[in-house]
């Protein structure tokens, strides 16, 4: 068995010492060895005085380092370490042992290994103590098993027979001390538990018993993972594929983007269980040894490893029957690792059919489709991902500080770089060894450099996948990563932008390769990320954009220009700055105001490119564009902050535009002719005042699936929203009205009511009616079932909310007016919502029965999202939370309501900031997610967001280890009363799970503060008033769901009794029976009560 610490190529080997001890008459070895080892508890020597064939001893003494008390083992070196003397034995039985080590990928010391000229007393010593399985019991707690060939142990335990003469010959030459050390050496060998000769008919089953021993003891001896960070999730994943039952031999496939630690992650799986297979052979970077040596070279290094014999191939394509039978009896496991070619198992073994069932062959490639085409079953694909922010944090400190806890001065810095390298082990261990030994001011400014001018280094790694790609590939890659990233476009956006020509279908492939070879995610909702962008020849960088600008530079190899205005001020421009980049496709001006952009082009634009498909301008400062704006490539168009007063005259051609916006546009007096943009989805003109009148084109738009009508002239919302059933496909409305306009009278215009068919707009899925003025919403609502957001924000008058859909994600409800709420009826019917967001800041005059459902619905709908994300504790997320920060919301459920006190059905409960956490017997599944409860005091300070930091301490030594915060968005306007705030974070489930395996008791602490850009130290802290957390898993789950059944029994017996059971109009002979029959029920409801009580646990 080999274990690989993967330091570029190089694997090194861990071992096993057997040994044998032949009792021949011979002098001891000389005295440095007997100083040196006579340390050791257990001494086993040649001793003289003793006929060979008349006693032979053979020991072969094992030892498995369980626990390493306070020495460390040397650095292993062999597997097994053989001591013996005498020519008869060395080509008898133990010649059979030797011969059959190689085969069971055991590698054996024998002192045939020793040079000519080696130190013997020193190489033997350094042989025995750099072995794992050795002598050395004592020192590095290791487990000895002697095997006795040939001779009884009770002989050798109480030296009789040969043994006894042999004996008394050495006390009479030796020192009596010395001859002590012997035979205790010789009693505690026969004291521990070993194999005897004897108990086998012959040597074929003794040599079998042996090699299973030592193969059982290796499979047991701990993999050293120092350094190996983030890795465990994957590993458990691995093995359990490896150990799953198949009818023929399973081919299980790694894949992920390059440097991410698929080949790391491959080495430690072959290390743990290689020593189950008959042969193992593990193949490092099949592509390139193909390339230099060819496949006959590749196919005879496999083989031969597998058979542990010089194996022959004449011809690429030949492998002999003989050499195909005897692999095929044999259980084998093959990692082939950097596969690129399609075929490449075909190409080696022809067919796979000739592997025995329990045979494995795991891949590594940064390609997904390599693996399909390869014949990897769909169920044995797996994707290595980033790892998260503690994981990278502590790989990085590892690196850099030689330590996993994190250097406090430094934290800020740390963080910095964690989040530059994005999760990709390799570019962090880059960082860490670049910034190893230097001060804080050479990190900043080794951090600046980076922002400007990416390191070599990093760049080879990220070019490992890019380099993959053929030259359609990396241009979309390009325009993703150095324009498109972070602005979550969607798949169907994404083609059109990305597209040469109108008839150009290569894109929808070109994105499915990038993601196969994992550069780019598609999550559930078709938006497209990029995990690392190479920094590409588009302009990006500030000072490059500058040059160009300032210089009229511009040329047609220019595809995209994005660039912070705030960064190159005080530039006058020419009107013709644009008119050399005839391939500008994509462009972005962003952070700006409109004086700065006023200054930027005094003269006015006098034409953009014609092929332009993306224009975000924030804050640009002419009244329209120019008169030749050519617009029929247009799929994003985003004129926000702008001082528009009219974009162009006349029709355009607008059939590939998808998105318009004119946010906050206060100079907008005209839209125009819309009729031709009959792709249009989204259509957004919020903070438009002046804009009085549209074009009716604008009620044509079928496609419709986003309207945004915020703050706008109240006559306009009103069309729109009578006109709604004539958009079929639109899924957002928003409409929000306030009255900022002092001297006019709006009040008339706005909607205080809506119509009781409200439902009936089914395909709805956002409503936004923030500063209406509504009092009710319709019953019928609960009819919209794909409504997943709804905000009522200062929604002043509103006072009821009605049982919503299921579909409902999120509801967003600040309304001090706000008095009921309502949800199903029956437990059961909650389980089926989905809500993942409920904020009702400041809904202070809820009544007492809101609140109880509130927290009810709460606890079913945070606990079900608890559970529906176990799974997630077990596997490297694609979704890495690397970026958690600003997509925090995407990894949370969050529910706030008025409130001060922690609720009941949490497991652990305290009014200070920390309390011991005692997970001890009751929650100690292997899957654990965490819900927490906060309690915010009152609180009318400006803030948006609050940063709960959770830490964990060492219940026994006060040892503080690193922490994670969470973040949750607050009501800007302050609170005022006291709030519980319940949420469940992925990613502090994920830390706390981790912190759970090693710890079951730790006390948890935590602090809140407002998130602000300042630093840390100057954040106002926010008061808690106490805090909750209860662990969730399976069990809990379903407990739950038991205990929400009987609580629906419970209710409908409630109603039965008061509908059923009222015997005051009874009258006759039928009175009496009814009294029966109600005492009967309410005894039934009386055991009830006490079975719920009893589920509760009070």
């Amino acid at each position: 068995m080999r274990q690989y610490r993967h330091s570029g190529s190089k694997a090194l080997q861990y071992g096993i010492v057997a040994r044998t001890a032949n009792l021949e008459m011979r002098r001891l070895w000389d005295s440095s060895i007997i100083h040196r080892v006579s340390k050791h508890q257990l001494k086993l020597w040649a001793i003289e005085g003793v006929k060979k064939k008349e006693m032979v001893n053979k020991i072969v003494s094992e030892a498995v380092a369980e626990k390493a008390p306070s020495n460390i083992s040397p650095q292993s070196k062999d597997d097994v370490f053989v001591s013996f003397r005498g020519e008869d034995i060395r080509h008898g039985f133990f010649g059979h042992l030797v011969i059959a080590f190689p085969r069971k990928q055991i590698n054996a010391f024998v002192d045939e290994k020793l040079k000519r000229g080696d130190d013997m007393s020193h190489s033997l010593v350094e042989a025995i103590e750099g072995s794992p399985i050795s002598l050395c019991k004592e020192k590095y707690g290791q487990i000895v098993i002697p095997v006795f060939y040939g001779v009884d142990p009770t002989n050798v335990r109480h030296q009789k027979k040969s043994y006894e003469n042999a004996f008394a010959e050495l006390e009479k030459r030796c020192n009596s001390s010395k001859v002590q050390i012997w035979r205790h050496a010789l009693n505690t060998s026969a004291n521990l538990s070993g194999i005897k000769s004897s108990d086998f008919r012959n040597d074929a089953e003794l040599l079998e018993e042996i090699i299973n021993l030592l193969l059982k003891r290796l499979s047991k001896h701990p993999v050293n993972s120092k350094g190996l960070i983030g890795i465990d999730k994957s590993i458990a994943h691995l093995n359990s594929l490896l150990q799953k039952e198949s009818e023929k031999v399973s081919v299980i496939g790694i894949w992920g983007m390059g440097s991410i630690g698929k080949t790391t992650i491959a080495g430690e799986i072959f290390n743990q269980n290689c020593s189950e297979y008959e042969g193992c052979c593990f193949l490092e970077k099949v592509s390139e040894q193909l390339g230099r040596h060819g496949r006959t070279f590749l196919k005879e290094k496999l083989f031969s490893t597998l058979l542990a014999e010089d194996v022959k191939i004449r011809s690429p394509n030949g492998l002999s029957n003989y050499t195909v039978r005897r692999i095929g009896r044999m259980k084998v496991l093959i990692v082939l690792d950097d596969v690129k070619e399609e075929g490449q198992l075909e190409m080696l073994f022809r067919t796979l059919d000739w592997f025995r069932s329990d045979s494995r062959i795991i891949l590594t490639t940064r390609d997904k489709q390599v693996l399909i085409a390869n014949e990897v079953e769909d169920d044995d694909l797996y994707q290595v991902g980033v790892l998260d922010s503690s994981e990278a944090l502590e790989l990085f400190n590892l690196n850099a500080f030689k330590q996993s806890h994190l250097e406090m001065e430094y934290y800020d810095l740390s963080k910095k770089v964690v989040d530059y390298a994005k999760g990709i082990p390799l570019v962090l261990e880059v960082l860490a060894h670049l910034l190893r030994g230097k001060d804080k001011e050479e990190w900043e400014s080794q951090l600046d450099k980076l922002k400007r001018l990416p390191n070599k280094k990093i760049q080879d790694v990220m070019r490992l996948s890019y380099d993959d790609l053929d030259r359609l590939e990396q241009k979309y890659f390009l325009d993703i990563a150095c324009f498109f990233n972070g602005l979550r476009l969607k798949v169907d956006c994404m083609k059109l932008l990305l597209k040469d020509f109108e008839s150009d279908n290569a894109v929808a492939i070109g994105l499915e390769r990038l993601k196969d070879k994992a550069l780019i995610t598609i999550s559930e909702d078709n938006v497209i990320s990029i995990e690392d962008p190479i920094k590409c020849s588009q302009l990006w960088d500030p000072d490059i954009i500058y040059d160009v600008l300032k210089n009229d530079k511009g040329t047609d190899v220019i595809r995209s220009i994005r660039v912070d205005l705030s960064a190159i001020r005080k530039l006058k421009l020419s009107p013709h700055v644009f008119a050399k980049m005839t391939n500008l496709l994509f462009l972005d001006f962003h952070g700006g105001n409109y004086q700065e952009c006023l200054d930027l082009f005094p003269r006015g634009i006098q034409s953009f490119p014609t092929d332009l498909r993306y224009i975000s301008w924030m804050s640009y400062p002419l009244k329209s564009l120019p008169k030749k704006f050519s617009a029929e490539n247009l799929v994003i168009f985003d004129l926000s902050f702008s001082q528009v007063e009219k974009l162009w005259y006349g029709v355009k051609d607008l059939v590939n535009l998808q998105e318009f916006r004119l946010f906050d546009s206060r100079s907008l007096k005209e839209l125009p002719d819309l009729s031709k943009a009959t792709n249009l989805k989204v259509l957004n003109i919020t903070q438009a005042p002046l804009l009085k009148n549209v074009d009716p084109s604008v009620l044509s738009l079928d496609n419709l699936v986003e309207l945004d009508l915020t703050c706008c002239d109240n006559n306009l919302s009103f069309l729109f929203y009578h006109q709604l059933k004539k958009f079929k496909k639109l899924r957002t409305f928003s409409e929000i009205a306030y009255n900022k306009f002092p001297g006019q009278d709006l009040t008339k215009s706005w909607i205080n009511e809506l119509p009781l068919s409200f439902g009936s707009q089914s395909t709805l899925e956002t409503l936004i009616f923030k500063g209406c003025r509504i009092e009710r919403i319709p019953p019928s609502i609960k009819n919209r079932t794909r409504l997943r957001y709804i905000n009522l924000t200062f929604c002043i008058k509103l006072r009821t909310i009605p049982e919503l859909p299921s579909s409902l994600e999120t509801l967003l409800a600040e309304c001090e007016s706000l008095k009921t709420v309502w949800f199903p009826l029956t437990a059961s019917e909650q389980f089926k919502e989905n809500k993942k967001r409920v904020l009702l800041w400041n809904c202070l005059n809820l009544d007492k029965r809101s609140l109880i459902n509130i927290e009810l619905n709460i606890q079913i709908n945070i606990m079900k999202f608890a559970y529906q994300h176990l799974s997630t504790l077990e596997h490297n997320y694609v979704e890495s939370n690397v970026d958690y920060k600003q997509t925090f919301g995407s990894y949370q459920a969050f529910y706030v309501y008025p409130g001060s006190t922690v609720p009941e059905w949490l497991a652990y409960k305290t009014t200070q900031d920390d309390m011991i956490v005692d997970l001890f017997p009751n929650h100690l599944p292997p899957l654990l997610g965490f819900v927490f409860c906060f309690i915010l005091a009152e609180d009318y300070q400006h803030c948006e967001q609050i940063e709960f930091n959770i830490s964990t301490i060492d219940d026994k030594d006060d040892d503080e280890k690193d922490g994670v915060s969470i973040y949750m968005n607050r009501t800007p306007l302050g609170i005022a009363s006291d709030h519980v705030c319940m949420i469940h974070d992925q990613r502090c489930s994920r830390y706390l799970t981790r912190v759970a395996k090693n710890h079951t008791r730790f006390k948890i602490k935590v602090t809140a503060r407002t998130d602000t850009n300042v630093k840390l130290r100057e954040r106002p802290e926010v008061e808690l008033k106490g805090f909750g957390i209860s662990p969730i898993s399976n069990s809990t789950y379903h407990n739950l769901i038991q205990k929400m059944e009987l609580f629906d029994y419970m209710n409908k017996w409630n109603r039965t009794l008061m509908h059923g059971c009222g015997i005051s109009n009874i009258q006759g002979r039928r009175k009496s029976a009814a009294q029966g029959d109600f005492r009967n029920k309410a005894m039934k409801l009386r055991s009830l009560n006490f079975l719920y009580m009893k589920l509760n646990g009070n």
